[in-house]
């Protein structure tokens, strides 16, 4: 550093205030330089947590969808299976429904046979 005691230097007043002109000069670009860097890292910094909130915001509606369409899918599996049920249900309804109309069938074949033989066998003159 530099004594600016005027006795114990070989600076002339005016070099002196040069020297502290320049000093004066150098602090305040210092200062200027430190204020655009923290405004700087204060901008960067703004940015990465928009930056961060929009990740989030985007993964947050990935997921969202992802849980949307996952839901879709149980659904659809709901609907399907529901939809088997009733065909099989359907199927069964129809083979009983064949099976009751095959013995409706037999009894009145057998009733018509039954009958047949009373009626042929009838009264002798």
């Amino acid at each position: 550093m530099i004594d600016f005691e005027f006795g114990f230097n070989k600076f002339n007043l005016e070099q002196i205030r040069t020297i502290q002109d320049n000093l004066r000069r150098n602090k305040k670009q210092y200062d200027e330089d430190r204020l655009r860097e923290w405004r700087e890292r204060k901008l960067m910094n703004d940015e990465d947590v928009r930056l961060k909130n929009l990740y989030l915001e985007e993964q947050s509606r990935r997921e969202q969808e992802r849980m949307e369409e996952e839901a879709r899918e149980l659904r659809e599996k709901e609907i399907d299976e529901q939809w088997r049920k009733h065909l099989l249900d359907s199927e069964i309804e129809k083979q009983q429904l064949i099976q009751q109309l095959e013995e409706a069938a037999k009894m009145r074949a057998e009733k018509g046979k039954k009958k047949g033989k009373k009626g042929m066998g009838g009264k002798k003159k």
